[in-house]
């Protein structure tokens, strides 16, 4: 059978029944149905029990429950307004349920969730009530205060300072080993490159190209080859340490791109 199906339960919460409690494939519970139910169920392939000593359970297909799959479009959650509890003033803030949802569906407790535009720490909170680690970035040092503000709102008594570790510091890449100085990969750029600007796309030979930061160092760039690209001398000119962004629409604007 290819329908999908989950495993359920299938001991009773209540304790004190005899006449439920026996020995079903080497283990004792007490169970929700009789023994004669149970091994019928058990020869229609309906019971299974995943590991010798497991507790058996039941399947439970798709196709036999009530309502329909969740589809890609959610109506059921509605936007926050204004007079919402939960609303904290940021524009594009989403409800917690929303997040809740999203954050179930996509990971198993302790992973990692990261939200790199937290702003009002929606789905960091709903990270850590589900039992999720997770990362907030954000470049506003209020987003630090609303997490730990909407942290103890959720948490009560649960909550304490040391929850949170905000850190201001440049993060460092620990992925890839020192770089070389960044001048000597200038011949594996004109390489990948094929000789061409990466600004203009005109060839030029080797010696008419600069190094130049895609994201400049005064803007938290790296000297990683990833960051690094050639530019020819009016391309390095008009950019200056301005980000790519800026030499792309200049070039466009000046009429020497399309």
């Amino acid at each position: 059978n290819d329908n999908p199906y989950s495993l359920d339960n299938l001991t009773s919460p209540q304790k004190d029944r005899p006449n439920l409690t026996y020995e079903f494939l080497g283990v004792t519970r007490v169970w929700r149905w009789t023994r004669e139910r149970m091994q019928k169920a058990y020869e229609n392939r309906l019971v299974v029990q995943t590991r010798p000593g497991a507790v058996p359970r039941f399947k439970r297909y798709l196709d036999e429950q009530k309502g329909t799959p969740v589809g890609d479009v959610w109506t059921d959650i509605r936007p926050l307004q204004g007079n919402s509890k939960e609303y904290k003033g940021y524009p594009t803030q989403k409800p917690l349920a929303l997040l809740e949802r999203i954050i179930k569906a996509s990971s198993n407790e302790d992973d990692v969730v990261l939200d790199p535009f937290c702003g009002c720490a929606t789905a960091c909170v709903a990270a850590e009530m589900l039992g999720r680690q997770w990362i907030g970035i954000d470049i506003s040092p209020k987003a630090v205060q609303l997490t730990n503000m909407r942290l103890k709102e959720t948490m009560g008594d649960l909550f304490h300072d040391r929850l949170v570790t905000a850190r201001t510091d440049i993060p460092k890449r620990t992925d890839i080993g020192v770089p070389i100085p960044y001048r000597q990969n200038k011949h594996v750029l004109f390489g990948q490159q094929e000789g061409r600007c990466n600004g203009c796309r005109t060839e030029f030979p080797y010696r008419a190209f600069a190094v130049d930061h895609i994201i400049p160092r005064s803007r938290g760039g790296t000297d990683h080859i990833e960051n690094l690209q050639l530019l020819c001398a009016h391309c390095n000119s008009t950019k200056g340490d301005r980000q790519q962004e800026y030499l792309v629409a200049r070039l466009k604007e000046l009429g020497i791109t399309s």
